[in-house]
């Protein structure tokens, strides 16, 4: 009987990997779950007899190309995971709460959820344009954390949307397993309990899942498909063409999304071991005996269950995350390395086998070692023949082919416009998450954008970024002579140029900070050199400096910045000689 396949598609690798998750705790026995990001979807083989779960909807357009004609699909609709809402669900009626998304559809669509299920509270959508509302009690967002704007929030991440139990139902309709309604919702609470005890950004290798979710794909990328215009890239392939020839170890090291996954499928698919299996297992939050098991197999009650060292032999493994393997298995795996024989879980005669070893982490092992986190015998065994990925910030002459390429070669949308202006500005963005955070980014926009991008059709937290860049890098204001002396003088209409200079320089000090204040902490510092004012007094001064343009007070929690027009004026105070100790006089006459 042919085992029936569900596959998984999505653009987010930590979403991707959490509905998997999620379908594995329901039906790991009963079907195999093939997760397939967007990014590697071109090199993926879909049958007209699958059946294909999308994370949502607005990818499609993007999707359907690489779909059969006639395969059936389904839309995942999103559910909360209420056991990670015991804080929100706990609250007195009537919070005041700020929802943060990582685009304005997800979020309205997040308001509206909790609007029908948490029906108590008031929730507001935050938009990067608008400014938030006042008395916000917390902010809620869905494993979304990096978005949340500055400001003293208390903040509750409530992990990322689950599956809707709707979207269970309808799967396994598609599937033609007839289970009952009841058996499916006692399996899906039962996911919804496994997810809660798992790091939203928990790891799951995107290749076939069985039961215990050991990758069985093939090693699909040559060094053909790595792109390598800077000298840093072509330098790494270099080292990385030596030691695929090589039969030792391998040890890929590098930030995440770097590539590491990819230069691992090259290694294999150059050396002599490229006719046999290519097997990856990651060790990301799985528990020791389940690694034990699935490395080793077992041999319980008559049964025999071959662990991925025999069903890679003649081959290659791959152990990503080899930094979280649990310290009582590094022993063992060191023992098989020097021995080449495995002992299967519950048996007594080992077995031979032939298998080369490549690893991967995002951190150098060497520091682990120091800290005593990692075997120093394993560490040299593996670190014979090291290889580092370079960050993206590293490689930028490789940004555009990347962008290009993987538009052309990977989403077949080669019609997407990106101006040469948007190409150097995107390059201001940091990019924590590299390559793979790029490719992201583009799908997404792949699947919004028709035609041309502009920083509107950008992510939300690219955009807030870009946005903040673009603004603080414009020309500085000129402010005149005259303009200086009118600012002046309506300051001291109200009496108080000393402490408004002050005010004005404890924001600068913020902004060089990266910080933004509420009046609780201005009234702290200023008290500190030698100030101090009441709520009331400093309420005013700030509403005079907001009015002047030298101040950005925004409502609510989310604090205040200096603006450029600020900046300039204390530039201009400091060159005609006053500072914020001593006497204050019209510039002139100074």
């Amino acid at each position: 009987m042919v085992e029936k396949e569900l596959i998984v598609i999505s653009i987010q690798d930590e979403y991707l990997s959490m509905i998997s998750k999620q379908m594995t705790e329901i039906a790991g026995d009963l079907i195999r779950i093939r997760p397939i990001s967007i990014n590697n979807l071109s090199r993926e083989e879909i049958s007209k007899d699958d059946i294909v779960l999308l994370g949502a909807n607005f990818i499609f357009p993007l999707v359907r190309p690489f779909l059969p004609e006639g395969v059936k699909y389904v839309t995942a609709g999103r559910g909360f995971n209420y056991v990670n809402m015991a804080k929100l669900l706990s609250s007195p009626k009537g919070k005041n709460v700020l929802v943060v998304n990582d685009t304005k559809q997800t979020t309205d669509e997040t308001v509206q959820a909790l609007q029908e299920a948490v029906f108590e509270h008031n929730y507001y959508s935050y938009n990067l344009d608008s400014e938030i509302p006042l008395d916000i009690d917390f902010v809620i967002t869905p494993g979304e954390i990096q978005l949340v704007p500055e400001g003293r929030f208390e903040v509750i991440d409530i992990g990322y949307r689950v599956l809707s139990l709707e979207t269970v139902f309808e799967v396994f309709t598609l599937l033609g397993l007839n289970c009952s309604q009841i058996f499916l919702t006692n399996r899906y609470m039962k996911s919804l309990v496994a997810l809660s005890n798992e790091s939203s950004h928990s790891k799951i290798t995107p290749a076939y899942f069985s039961k215990w979710g050991i990758g069985r794909g093939t090693a699909k990328y040559y060094f053909e498909d790595v792109i390598a215009n800077s000298k840093v890239m072509q330098d790494t392939l270099y080292i990385a063409r030596k030691l695929a020839k090589m039969s030792d170890p391998v040890h890929i090291f590098g930030e995440t999304g770097t590539g590491k996954r990819m230069l691992a499928q090259a290694i294999h698919n150059d050396s002599f071991n490229k006719e046999g299996p290519y097997l990856s297992i990651n060790c990301s939050g799985r528990p020791r005996e389940v690694l034990e098991r699935e490395l080793y197999g077992s041999e319980l009650d008559g049964q025999i269950t071959p662990g991925l060292f025999e069903m890679a032999n003649g081959g290659t493994i791959c152990i990503e995350d080899i930094d979280e393997l649990p310290l009582a298995l590094q022993g063992r795996l060191l023992q098989t390395l020097e021995e080449g024989q495995v002992i299967r879980i519950g048996g007594h005669h080992p077995v031979s086998v032939r298998v080369r070893v490549i690893t991967i982490s995002n951190y150098d092992l060497s520091l682990l070692v120091d800290e005593g986190k990692f075997r120093k015998d394993l560490f040299y065994y593996l670190a014979v023949l090291p290889c580092k990925t370079p960050s993206l910030s590293e490689r930028m002459e490789d940004f555009e082919s990347l962008i290009h390429t993987y538009l052309e070669s990977h989403l077949f949308h080669e019609k997407l416009v990106i101006p040469p202006d948007m190409i150097n500005l995107l390059k201001y963005y940091s990019w924590p998450g590299n390559v793979r955070e790029l490719f992201n980014a583009v799908s997404y926009m792949a699947c919004l954008v028709e035609k041309e991008l502009t920083l509107e059709s950008l992510p939300f937290y690219i955009k807030g970024r870009l946005q903040k860049y673009v603004k603080e890098s414009m020309p500085l204001p000129d402010i005149t002579e005259s303009e200086l002396n009118d600012l002046i003088f309506n300051i001291e209409e109200h009496g108080f140029l000393e402490e408004s200079l002050a005010i004005l320089e404890v924001f600068e000090q913020g902004k060089k900070q990266c910080e933004s204040y509420g009046r609780t902490v201005v009234k702290g510092r200023l008290r500190e050199n030698g100030f101090t004012l009441s709520e009331q007094q400093l309420r005013l001064r700030l509403e005079v400096l907001n009015q002047l343009e030298l101040l950005n007070v925004r409502q609510g929690r989310s604090g205040t910045t200096i603006s450029r027009k600020g900046e300039v004026f204390l530039q201009m105070i400091r060159l005609n000689g006053i500072s914020t100790v001593g006497n204050y006089g019209n510039v002139e006459n100074d």
